[in-house]
């Protein structure tokens, strides 16, 4: 992009990095040693619907694909469609960094066969090791970063806990510095057991 396309005001978006959803490989050890947090066997990708068959023929492509994977592999999935009107791909593993690579290439798909843009997040869920509340992690696809999300109940949230999260992984993982941006999450489909 040069000069004379920022002053016309036109810009392209940068595309995020996928590839710091790897960081959450590395950031587990911090995460279970220093703050005694342990991975749900559950990850979800959310996005939003596109009204096209192309859109849908993609969505079947993807869920063809993830049966094939599993296969080779020990993770399942299942779709969930919530009450906001998003879908969801849910992913199931006992292995969280098979969780993490496979968020990785639903994130890959959607990319590549141009729908990225409606992509919205993925959550990945943590709970404590005394089976606590889960608290969750949310990459923002826009951004490319990650945030804490703590929901303490219908449409509250514990926000010192979250910087106190934020805190604790600043050097792990690409924490979004916009604390507007940390946009709560609310009916997350994913199951703790």
């Amino acid at each position: 992009m040069g000069l004379f396309d920022i002053i016309r005001g036109h810009r392209k978006p940068t595309r995020p990095n996928l590839d710091n959803l790897f960081a959450l490989t590395t950031a587990r050890a911090t995460l279970e040693v220093n703050l005694a947090l342990e991975p749900m066997i559950e990850a979800g990708v959310c996005f939003r619907p596109a009204d096209m068959a192309d859109f849908e023929r993609t969505v079947d492509d993807l869920h063809h694909l993830l049966e094939v994977a599993g296969r080779r592999t020990s993770t399942g999935f299942r779709a969930h469609h919530d009450d906001m009107g998003f879908e969801w791909v849910i992913l199931r593993d006992p292995d969280f960094e098979e969780i993490v690579t496979t968020s990785h290439m639903v994130n890959q798909t959607m990319e590549e066969q141009g729908y990225g843009s409606q992509l919205l997040c993925s959550v990945f869920g943590f709970h404590d090791s005394d089976g606590g509340a889960p608290i969750y992690l949310i990459y923002g696809h826009k951004r490319g970063t990650f945030y804490p999300f703590v929901p303490t109940g219908e449409n509250r949230r514990d926000n010192t806990r979250e910087l106190r999260l934020k805190t604790s992984l600043d050097g792990e993982l690409p924490i979004e510095p916009e604390l507007e941006r940390w946009f709560p999450v609310w009916g997350i489909p994913l199951s703790a057991d």
